[in-house]
């Protein structure tokens, strides 16, 4: 994953980083799994519950319930991620999401 960021990067594999340090961003990726597996399992399994656990629309319903609240952690999780694998931000998750907070606002998550 970390190699096809740095290929993507904009200002080019080597600038980014190439071959050093591959597992950069693994801690991001860590933090936001358990979070975001929390709030997909709780959402859905509430959601399901209060609109009937035996129809299947309602378990697909859940499921998109689900994994809306799941990606509100996922999807700003994988942008601090992928920025620190491309050496765009600085390597500890707190300090690189407070980087991009402060370079494109809430919008860059």
């Amino acid at each position: 994953d970390t190699i096809k960021t740095r290929l993507q990067s904009p200002s080019g594999f080597a600038a980014s980083g190439g071959f050093n340090g591959v597992y950069r961003g693994l801690g991001a990726a860590a933090a936001g799994s358990v979070p975001g597996a929390a709030l997909f399992f709780s959402a859905y399994e509430g959601t399901k519950h209060r609109l009937g656990a035996e129809s299947v629309w309602a378990q697909v319903a859940a499921a998109c319930v689900g994994e809306l609240f799941a990606c509100s952690v996922r999807v700003p999780v994988e942008v601090v991620k992928q920025q620190q694998q491309a050496g765009q931000v600085d390597r500890r998750m707190l300090k690189g999401a407070g980087e991009i907070l402060k370079q494109s606002g809430v919008g860059g998550f």
